[in-house]
């Protein structure tokens, strides 16, 4: 602006007040997110959205410890998933935060994070009637809930096979196969198809 003996031309001042006004955009995203952070006690790299739903489950009884797991692999999936996989995880999460299931869900969530190799049978078991029992109605609303949403790209059972056997203790592991099975059961019975085209059904 200081060259030469005349005025800057407007296009000198147009260019600054746009970087001025993209810098004050940006500095009132970082003031929002700051007011979030503090709001909702939520981990920084935790989606925004996820931050009410994730507040409600630590206020119920998850513990530091259990809520850092889960953060985890909320991060994970949201990787698997991609972008549009974010609306099927935010339902998730609203319909287990239901200040009805809140805090059944939070002492399943803290029993899933302890889970490690001296984990007894019996455990395992109870662990995965708990889900069971949480679950399948939070599987019915999901249903209608995520009617809209766009398919997604990469196949749900793809994304459970890398989740599930590149990340998860062999405890954890046996969890999820024991209420895959259960819920396989309950499938077949309540269609009356063989359990093989139950699976594929799902």
């Amino acid at each position: 602006m200081l060259d030469g003996n005349d005025p800057p031309p407007d296009t000198v001042f147009d260019a600054l007040d746009a970087e001025y006004a993209a810098q004050i955009v940006n500095l009132a995203r970082q003031r929002e997110l700051l007011a979030h952070l503090r709001r909702y006690g939520a981990f920084p790299d935790l989606p925004p959205e996820l931050a009410p739903f994730h507040r409600v489950l630590r206020e119920s009884g998850l513990p530091e410890s259990a809520a850092a797991t889960d953060r985890d692999h909320t991060l994970l999936l949201m990787h698997l998933i991609g972008p549009e996989g974010e609306g099927y995880l935010r339902t998730i999460y609203e319909l287990l935060s239901h200040p009805g299931r809140a805090s059944s869900v939070a002492a399943a969530m803290t029993a899933w994070a302890s889970l490690d190799v001296e984990s007894t049978s019996e455990e395992i078991l109870d662990l995965a009637d708990q889900l069971i029992d949480l679950f399948l109605p939070v599987i019915a609303e999901l249903a209608a809930l995520t009617q809209d949403l766009p398919d997604l790209s990469e196949p749900p059972e793809r994304i459970y096979q890398q989740h599930t056997t590149n990340y998860l203790t062999p405890a954890q592991q046996a969890v999820l196969e024991k209420v895959r099975a259960s819920l396989a059961t309950l499938n077949e019975t309540a269609s009356g198809r063989p359990q093989h085209d139950a699976e594929g059904q799902k």
